[in-house]
């Protein structure tokens, strides 16, 4: 059997875990929103349409903040067709996804669903075909209490206090050739940088997230010189660069740019986003540098998963969508996503796992029946349940496994966290070896007399099994006994192609 050494201790700190890493990402996409979240036949659907069901499954789930409503759908996108009263919004031709948008939810409809929620929302303006204007009157639709055309509107519109949306997205994937109106770099930083200006003089307090690179794939030219050309442009003016990413290890199911990876390369998804976090975050400080700044830039990573095979093709291709059938190994992926964010947790602040609900869902739902939790629900629920107060680095010797294309990479993905007002310590492991066990021996320095205080195991023998409508638990993680620690030490076994947290409280 393998080995892997990990120790933490409590003065190794990377940076306090930022709630808003908790937030997922609903769009005008398939089932995601209509017949998915917004289904007004359904039998539990509340007054305003919403899925009562769907509802408490987010409330589980955990989930912080929705970015919202896109996504490739907001760069053709005018929020102006999605408030005033629904009888008299227009249908418009969505070129994004070739459908037709019926605009039956906007902007007030999804805020009042996330106030009921106590969910955040990070709102997205339209920088294909809109312009910085549009976006100023947006926020001041949004934000503003009273006494201007817009804010007026909005309170003509049933909706008398300002939504004080704290979050703002300025356009989305504006370097990708499937995006309506794409821009060039210098085009972009231009518009960016005018349009934030405008965004934080209509509301001082809200924070502002430029458009990053929307992939570190092989293919995507623009990965790194954006990001330089939007940040020398934008720096004084943006709070957050936007990075996208979902990683495929099924070369049949292609996207934008051809990849040739398999599951046998699935220990590389960690290296490479890692990789990704680490030229990016270079890019911000050497910026950052060359300013003389004592501001930093850090990461919104608002948009992360792992494709299925019912995949949205981009670039206003029409396709039928089932819904997101994840396998017991893509909640182990999310689980070494999540684990690789804390890691970064001095950089990453906002995190998006994409999509909420059936394409892509954590979230599946049957049109006029049941909702049902996908296997990747559980790391998530996790995560956003346990991780608390700050991220610490590990000193750790972990088992290597040959990759097919990326030579030999670590297997084990760790993070820990440590709240120190409740002593609680939270360690999250992953094993994405689809062959092997692993002994664990796990080092707590530092933390003084612990004890026990859980450990959830997601594993099935299987790791193409699913959770289905007829099966719908087939997948959940399991509760397992987890020895108290001796002088700080304690060993398990972490089962093949697994996740696990791993809870220790302190006297």
């Amino acid at each position: 059997m393998k080995e892997a050494k990990v120790i933490y201790d409590k003065d190794f700190e990377i940076g306090e875990v930022d709630k808003r890493l908790f937030g997922s990402f609903v769009e005008h996409l398939g089932r995601c929103l209509y017949g998915g979240i917004y289904e007004p036949g359904h039998e539990t659907a509340d007054k305003n349409g919403f899925r009562q069901d769907v509802k408490d499954m987010i409330r589980e789930l955990g989930v912080t903040g929705i970015r919202y409503p896109g996504g490739n759908f907001v760069s053709g996108y005018n929020w102006k067709d999605g408030v005033g009263p629904r009888e008299e919004r227009p249908c418009r031709k969505d070129l994004a996804w070739n459908v037709t948008e019926t605009n039956e939810v906007g902007t007030n409809e999804f805020a009042a669903l996330l106030k009921e929620m106590n969910v955040d929302m990070m709102m997205a303006v339209n920088l294909g075909t809109g312009t910085p204007r549009e976006a100023g009157e947006l926020v001041e639709y949004c934000n503003v209490p009273g006494g201007t055309y817009w804010s007026d509107k909005r309170r003509e519109h049933g909706v008398e206090e300002p939504h004080d949306f704290k979050l703002w997205c300025l356009g989305n994937e504006m370097d990708g050739e499937w995006q309506i109106c794409m821009h060039t770099a210098e085009e972009y930083a231009r518009l960016c940088k005018e349009t934030a200006k405008i965004v934080k003089w209509m509301d001082p307090s809200v924070e502002t997230v430029a458009c990053g690179s929307c992939t570190n794939e092989q293919g995507h030219k623009p990965f790194g010189v954006w990001d330089q050309a939007v940040l020398e442009e934008c720096y004084d003016y943006i709070d957050y660069l936007s990075l996208h990413r979902y990683f495929n290890y099924n070369p049949q199911k292609q996207l934008a740019y051809k990849m040739s990876e398999t599951e046998a390369d699935i220990p590389f998804i960690f290296k490479d986003l890692q990789n990704y976090l680490d030229t990016i975050t270079g890019i911000c400080d050497h910026v950052k540098g060359k300013r003389h700044s004592d501001k930093s830039v850090n990461i919104s990573f608002d948009e992360w998963g792992v494709i299925t095979d019912t995949g949205a093709i981009p670039g206003c291709v029409s396709q039928e969508y089932g819904y997101a059938s994840f396998k017991e190994i893509d909640a182990v992926i999310y689980g070494g996503i999540l684990c690789t964010f804390f890691n970064n947790a001095d950089r990453v602040k906002i995190a998006c796992q994409s999509l909420l609900v059936n394409e892509g869902g954590m979230i599946t739902t049957d049109p006029g029946g049941r909702a049902i939790r996908q296997t990747t629900f559980y790391p998530f629920q996790d995560a956003a349940r346990y991780a608390r107060g700050k991220a610490l680095r590990a000193s750790a010797v972990l088992p290597v496994k040959e990759t097919e294309h990326h030579g030999y990479q670590k297997s084990v993905v760790t993070a820990c966290t440590y709240d120190e007002e409740s002593g609680e310590i939270s360690v999250f492991v992953v094993n994405c070896d689809m062959e092997d066990d692993v002994s664990l021996t796990l080092e707590l320095r530092s933390f003084g007399e612990l004890f026990s205080a859980g450990w959830r195991e997601l594993y099935d023998d299987d790791p193409y099994a699913k959770n289905t409508f007829e099966d719908e638990f087939h997948i959940v993680p399991q509760d397992k006994n987890l020895p108290d620690p001796v002088n700080g030490k304690v060993s398990v076994t972490l089962k093949k192609h697994s996740w696990n947290v791993l809870r220790f409280g302190s006297r």
